[in-house]
């Protein structure tokens, strides 16, 4: 299994883009670099009014499929 490591630092403005239709994913670079991208439904249970803010630990299995979200900070 892959993990990387992503500190997210997305608006509410910008998250409410996904529900009006013009966003559907989150397109961050890890702490090592690597281009991500990954469903902002993913991030759905860490959204505050303020929108979604730390770091967060994102896990794939062999075939790069999303296992898993958990904020580290």
């Amino acid at each position: 299994m892959a993990k990387v490591v992503l500190n997210v630092a997305l608006p509410a403005f910008k998250y409410e883009a996904m529900y009006a239709g013009l966003a559907k994913n989150l397109v961050a670079s890890s702490l090592d670099g690597r281009k991500v991208q990954l469903p902002l439904s993913a991030f759905q249970r860490f959204v505050t009014h303020q929108g979604i803010y730390g770091v967060f630990e994102v896990e794939f299995d062999d075939m790069n499929k999303l296992i898993g979200v958990t904020q580290i900070r």
